[in-house]
């Protein structure tokens, strides 16, 4: 009997779990209308979205296909063939190469001696050096042959998205991992003071302009509103007014992340959220704000400069280099980051009190493949941050009466993006078969299924009504929870309505 044939009246219950009962996938077949969501009282509310609205809507989700069908063309054969490579053998015979030099206790020594400011910040030296050198040599060259011959014709182009992507996607992942790390230590403080005073975050904000990354949008954005929110209301990563199973869903968070990667979505949250007057809001905007200064006019009026002065390139030249080898990996990162958040905070459960459950609406992955330095474990990234990717193994046998409780979002054995690719094309089943673990030992395989399906299409309001009526008044929600005495000030209110239904 497969899982399509129980019958729809049956309800599962999870065991040992304060999480109210749900309905069998049957009975969660219809979704529900574009521009209608439910009330506190369960009666449909309709929305009476305005010509510029929906024009609003309509322009979002071109802009979300155009990023999708961009990278299918351009990015989609590099991550795949290398990925397929990485995951044939690759990854067995490169490791053994790289550990030569991971392994090296006089290069461990000399990282920590002169480089880092903990020894474990050692871990990332030899793959960080080894990736800085081949990024910066591909750069170059990709200079040296516009000077010279004017031009770049598409076959080196296409190269350098490979070398960009890199063996089972370890160049963009591990470029991202370090850049991540680095916003969560401002001004350089994973590093000995001497690096910090001249580099800063090195790959933040200066390497990271290759890879699609507006300076100081770690240090800032991901920092005071990624995590101060955990990816709930008000989040530039928001996706809970989305199906993470639809594709046009898809299209329209694309959009919302690329203006989070463009710098705008978040100048106007820290904008949005300082008017109470907040120092913190309002500093983080300043330093952000001249983090897309340097992104989208000193580094490109340099790259300009450089080609014009060089001579041998037109216009038409230099206009294309931008595009291909200065704007695709925004593109490119763009869609790396929306996909992967599809998986990361791909499921939602509430609590009795309307409250987050943080170990379902956040996953992690055990037994992968293709982890970055702690990457897959993202429960841990946002709720025991200071557990450092040592130690999660030892940290996880702590939680697993937890995930026990409320049946966590736990899986084995894959990759985020494929993660991400299996809850947008629905397969339960297989995800339920050999990657789901259930910590509770007491749900079927169909069961898991229900409750994988039900997780992901579940929304706390529609896109609509996020985008056009709570998000503008999220401030004055806060307010009110202030007012009440339900919240001791404005930054608990944000906090209080991202973790809250």
């Amino acid at each position: 009997m497969t899982c399509e044939a129980v019958k729809s009246t049956a309800i599962i219950t999870i065991p040992h779990s304060n999480i109210p009962p749900f309905p069998h996938r049957d009975m969660c077949e219809q979704k529900p209308r574009i521009g209608s969501v439910k009330d506190a009282a369960g009666a449909p509310k309709k929305l009476n979205l305005t010509v510029g609205q929906r024009l609003t809507v309509a322009f979002r989700w071109t802009v979300g296909a155009f990023l999708f069908v961009n990278f299918m063309v351009l990015w989609a054969g590099p991550v795949f063939i290398q990925g397929q490579v990485w995951k044939m053998g690759a990854n067995k015979y490169l490791r053994m190469v790289f550990s030569l030099l991971d392994d090296n206790k006089y290069l461990r020594k000399f990282a920590e001696k002169y480089v880092y400011s903990k020894e474990v910040y050692t871990d990332f030296f030899a793959i960080s050096v080894t990736l800085a050198m081949s990024a910066i040599s591909s750069v170059c060259f990709l200079f040296y042959w516009q000077i010279t011959y004017g031009t770049l014709p598409m076959w080196l182009i296409i190269l350098y998205y490979f070398e960009w992507v890199g063996l089972g996607g370890r160049g963009m992942g591990c470029a991202y991992t370090f850049a991540h790390k680095e916003g969560h230590h401002r001004n350089g403080g994973i590093y000995k003071p001497w690096f910090a005073n001249i580099f800063g975050n090195f790959w933040e904000n200066w390497m990271g302009c290759w890879y699609g990354n507006v300076p100081n949008s770690f240090s800032t954005s991901h920092m005071f509103l990624h995590h101060h929110l955990n990816g709930g209301k008000g989040d530039t990563f928001y996706q809970f007014d989305l199906d993470r199973t639809s594709l046009n869903d898809l299209f329209l968070f694309l959009f919302r992340i690329f203006d989070h990667m463009i710098g705008t979505g978040s100048l106007r949250a820290f904008k949005i959220l300082g008017q109470d007057g907040s120092r913190i809001f309002a500093e983080n905007h300043d330093i952000l704000w001249r983090g897309m200064f340097w992104y989208w006019v000193t580094v490109p009026t340099f790259i300009i400069s450089v080609l014009v002065f060089a001579g041998n390139c037109g216009v038409g030249q230099i206009a294309w280099f931008m595009w291909f080898v200065y704007l695709q990996p925004l593109f490119g990162m763009t869609f790396f980051l929306a996909f992967m958040n599809f998986a990361l905070h791909g499921f939602v459960e509430f609590g009795p009190e309307n409250e987050h459950i943080a170990c379902v609406n956040s996953t992690l992955i055990v037994e992968g493949e293709d982890d970055s330095f702690g990457e897959d474990d993202h429960m841990a990234h946002h709720y025991y941050g200071n557990v450092t990717h040592r130690d999660l193994p030892k940290h996880h046998e702590t939680q697993k009466e937890e995930w026990a409780r409320h049946v966590g979002s736990v899986f084995r054995c894959l990759a985020i993006p494929e993660l991400a690719a299996l809850i947008l094309l629905q397969k339960w089943e297989l995800l339920a078969e050999k990657h789901f673990i259930d910590h509770s030992g007491k749900l079927s395989k169909c069961e898991i299924v229900a409750l994988l399906k039900e997780r992901a299409v579940r929304k706390e309001m529609s896109y609509e009504e996020y985008e056009f009526e709570y998000l503008p008044k999220f401030r004055d929600h806060a307010m009110a929870l202030v007012s009440s005495g339900k919240c001791a000030n404005v930054m608990a209110a944000y906090k209080y309505l991202a973790h809250h239904k």
